[in-house]
């Protein structure tokens, strides 16, 4: 059985029928023609089933100019064709022998050839945005592992310091920076000694890195009227540490004063250069 143009749209009602989207009212029509021919039910569930076996993930083609424009022209001839000027010129009346009717098998496959090119757009955008957001959590992850290897490798290089903080003998002197350096952030640091030890672990933040002609020297004051004492010189690794013998235990004896001073490697001990860092006691 065959219905004319004028009557509901059947490939409609079959795409939104494969689709699950039909209105109420559009199932109900839907239902009128399934009843009026019974054989279009095991059609329809062959369209369905074609359809489910359709591929989600090929590619998006650009059609050729040339076709685009097949595709423009055709779109306009058929508005130009359906607008009301057209329609009316086209009418044919009803005692016309050879009235032209359309069956919905001949609209059909065009509906669902649509129907499924939207789908896979759809699917397509969606695949992208995915991809997408996946490269953004693999970079995110790497960066986090990058982070961790970097902790882990400073917690195993100060397991020493970490444990002569753990010893309730252990002394600690804090210092801080005189002038800020181009970070604008003060520079700190930490003198850590058993009290008499000729051991020095010194903990900095901040601390500015030297060229190879300059290093840093450490000078205790005993008392406030006593000169500075030289004990020892240094340059912190990269994790701000750096680790020494003094020349005198008398550094260690819970010294009234703290000094870090910037010289050169032959400079002489008996005098200090410029004050960079001080103890904070």
């Amino acid at each position: 059985m065959t219905r004319p143009i004028e009557e509901p749209n059947q490939t409609d009602l079959i795409a939104g029928y494969i689709l699950g989207d039909l209105s109420p009212d559009e199932a109900i029509c839907l239902d009128e023609v399934l009843a009026e021919t019974p054989d279009l039910q095991e059609e329809v569930g062959a369209f369905a089933e074609a359809f489910s076996s359709l591929p989600y993930d090929l590619p998006l083609l650009e059609p050729s100019k040339r076709l685009k424009d097949k595709i423009i022209s055709a779109a306009n001839h058929s508005i130009a064709d359906n607008s009301p000027a057209a329609l009316h010129a086209n009418v044919v009346p009803i005692s016309a022998p050879h009235r032209r009717r359309w069956s919905w098998k001949q609209w059909m496959p065009t509906g669902i050839a649509a129907a499924a090119i939207a789908v896979l757009g759809w699917n397509q955008i969606q695949l992208s945005q995915q991809f997408q957001q996946a490269a953004a959590l693999q970079k995110q992850l790497q960066a986090t592992k990058t982070e961790l290897e970097r902790v882990r490798n400073e917690l195993q290089a100060n397991q020493g310091t970490i444990a002569l903080l753990s010893q309730p003998t252990t002394q600690m002197y804090p210092l801080i920076g005189i002038t800020s350096p181009n970070n604008g952030r003060i520079s700190t640091a930490r003198i850590l000694a058993n009290a008499g030890s000729v051991n020095v672990t010194l903990v900095a933040h901040d601390l500015p890195t030297l060229a190879n002609n300059q290093i840093y020297r450490l000078w205790a004051v005993a008392t406030p009227t006593t000169a500075p004492m030289y004990c020892g010189q240094f340059r912190q690794d990269n994790a701000g540490v750096a680790k020494w013998v003094a020349p005198n235990a008398a550094c260690t004896k819970k010294p009234a004063k703290l000094l870090v001073t910037l010289d050169a490697p032959s400079d002489p001990v008996t005098s200090a250069g410029p004050l960079v860092m001080k103890s904070s006691i």
